[in-house]
């Protein structure tokens, strides 16, 4: 019954879930197919010509357009002054204006999405108006744009999203545009479910008086539009299914209750009766007897015995057999204890022999380790100063090398220089070689003015401007002359001291010849010493890893002697154990034996 009432609360909520999710899905989709038609309203457009009259055609042409787009009766325009132009053009039997249209007058008083309630068109059905403004370029409004949804038309839209049709469409002031029953379009809910128009719960439970049943309502507001969806469902439908599983609880039950009658009397013979095999009070008797450690009482058995008689016979019969195999065990475990205690005892005298010549062994090992530890770190040591050695080494033999490579430069460069100071000597020749060319000139010019001042004085006073012309190339030849002689003196002092820088120099030469000798005699020394210190280095090496190696056998004989220490300590804890254990069989030995003297057994 709980399970009845579970599965029935269970499928109540269910319900009432799947109502209210059905409603907001035709909320939105209703919201989504008026958004549609709304937008394609808004999407049209009207052909004004410069006179301001509109273009018939054009905008005849687009309204057969927007009803086709649409699958609408009827598309139609309302001007200002209520003139309506329709499909077929102006409609003259026909003032929006005058006959108070719903859609005209909201439209003009300034709504900008209409939905009409149900009313006759000019073909007289019955429609929903779908209307918005048209606006000018100034932003007034011009005309009211609709086209008319016949009613059955949106019902049947409606009705087919939903499986049992149980749904009203209603205007929140309660009037009703879609619903099951065609009659109830134009109605007031309140009329038809008083107070369902002002529900806003999850939902609500309201009795319907001509059904006489009650239902379950969830309501789904569409704001935008002020349209409300009410999706509801009879609560004999959602109890059905829970009042179905009782009915089927109940015939299941009866069934299987009739199936189980022979299985139960089938269990109660074969599997209860015939398990036991004998009389209950025949087996308690032996198993008492058991119990008392009676095995000697004879049974007999036969092929008909079966279950637990049966079983009850093997089992005195086997404990019979396993008490005097275990009696027989009993004294040669004792013996054999005895037997293995002696030798446990001797086994722990030689056990502690070699543990005392292992300690000596790690001692010996151990001081051996240290003495390695020594000579690893003195090898390291000598390595590590072996190594600045051939530091030094080889930065002196750097040091030789630009001392060399610059006293070879000196060298070139002092040959050089001997080179330019013998041309300049040979320059001075030369320049000798002109100052006694211009001694010459200024010997001759000098009578060449003599002469001319002798003739000049054989001319008279014609001649005496020439006689001092003549004395002056005299005195100029004179003043030549001597700064001739002037540049001969410097010329000879300059050949005296480019003679002794030019012996000078090729001493140098010399010297730094002999320095040059004496630098490769030096390299070559340093080259021999590094070759030494390369030897002595890897010798080192070798010697300090062998150390190093050396240190880690050491340590890894004295790590495994103090594991082989550790063993035979275990070895002989191990067998002091076993001596104590093997006492200890041979004490259980002797209980067990004991023990089993509380079982009689029929004699062999």
């Amino acid at each position: 019954m709980n399970g009845y009432r579970a599965f029935y609360n269970f499928n109540e909520k269910i319900a009432i879930e799947s109502i209210n999710d059905r409603s907001k899905l035709l909320a939105s989709s209703l919201e989504e197919k008026i958004n549609g038609y709304f937008s394609s309203l808004n999407s049209f457009s009207i052909y004004f010509k410069d006179d301001g009259s509109f273009d018939e055609e054009a905008t005849e042409k687009s309204l057969n357009l927007l009803a086709e787009a649409n699958n609408v009766e009827n598309a139609f325009i309302g001007f200002k002054d209520g003139r309506v132009f329709g499909l077929g053009g102006i409609l003259s039997n026909l003032n929006a204006k005058e006959s108070r249209r719903e859609w005209y007058a909201r439209i003009f008083s300034g709504e900008d999405k209409v939905i009409t309630k149900v009313y006759k068109d000019a073909n007289n059905l019955s429609v929903f108006a779908f209307a918005v403004p048209v606006f000018n370029d100034n932003k007034e409004i011009i005309a009211a744009l609709a086209f008319g949804i016949k009613q059955d038309t949106l019902n049947k839209a409606m009705l087919k999203l939903s499986n049992k049709n149980q749904i009203y469409t209603f205007i929140h002031d309660g009037y009703v545009i879609t619903a099951k029953n065609e009659e109830h379009i134009g109605e007031n809910i309140n009329v038809l479910a008083k107070g369902l128009d002002g529900f806003n719960g999850k939902y609500i439970r309201l009795f319907d008086n001509n059904k006489g049943d009650y239902f379950v309502a969830s309501n789904t507001k569409i704001d935008k539009y002020n349209l409300t969806i009410s999706v509801y469902e009879y609560e004999n439908d959602i109890y059905n299914a829970s009042k179905n599983m009782l009915f089927d609880s109940i015939l299941i039950l009866f069934v299987l209750l009739i199936i189980m009658l022979p299985i139960i009397y089938y269990g109660v013979v074969y599997l209860i009766y015939k398990p036991i095999g004998g009389e209950p009070v025949k087996i308690s008797e032996i198993l008492s007897n058991i119990a008392n450690g009676d095995l000697s009482q004879q049974l007999t058995s036969s092929d008909k015995d079966t279950g637990i008689y049966r079983s009850v016979t093997l089992l005195t019969r086997k404990m019979s057999e396993i008490v005097t195999t275990s009696h027989s065990i009993s004294n040669n475990v004792s013996a054999a204890s005895e037997e293995v205690s002696v030798v446990m005892l001797e086994t722990a005298q030689n056990a502690q022999n070699e543990l005392a010549q292992i300690e000596e062994i790690s001692t010996a090992i151990s001081e051996l380790s240290s003495t390695s530890k020594e000579v690893t770190k003195n090898a390291t040591y000598a390595e590590n100063e072996v190594a600045k050695t051939k530091n030094s080494v080889i930065n002196g033999r750097k040091a030789i090398k630009d001392k060399l490579d610059k006293t070879t430069g000196i060298h070139n460069s002092i040959q050089v220089t001997a080179q330019l100071i013998s041309e300049l000597k040979i320059d001075t020749l030369n320049i000798s070689e002109v100052t006694d060319v211009i001694d010459s000139i200024s010997e001759q010019t000098n009578l060449l003015a003599l002469n001319a001042a002798i003739e000049a004085a054989r001319a008279g006073d014609a001649g005496r401007g020439f006689a001092v012309v003549a004395d002056e190339v005299r005195t100029l030849a004179a003043k030549t002359q001597d700064s001739t002689l002037h540049i001969q003196n410097i010329i000879t002092k300059l050949q005296s001291q480019a003679e002794k820088v030019n012996d000078n120099i090729m001493l140098n030469v010399d010297v730094i010849k002999e320095s040059m000798g004496l630098a490769k005699n030096v390299q070559t020394a340093f080259t021999q010493i590094s070759d030494s210190v390369d030897n002595i280095s890897d010798i080192s090496t070798l010697v300090a890893t062998a150390s190093q190696e050396q240190l880690h056998v050491t340590e890894e004989i004295a790590q495994n002697t103090i594991r082989t220490f550790d063993l035979v300590t275990q070895n002989v804890s191990a067998i002091n154990q076993t001596q104590q254990a093997t006492n200890e069989v041979s004490k259980l030995a002797v209980a067990q034996k004991t023990e089993l003297d509380f079982f009689k057994v029929v004699s062999s």
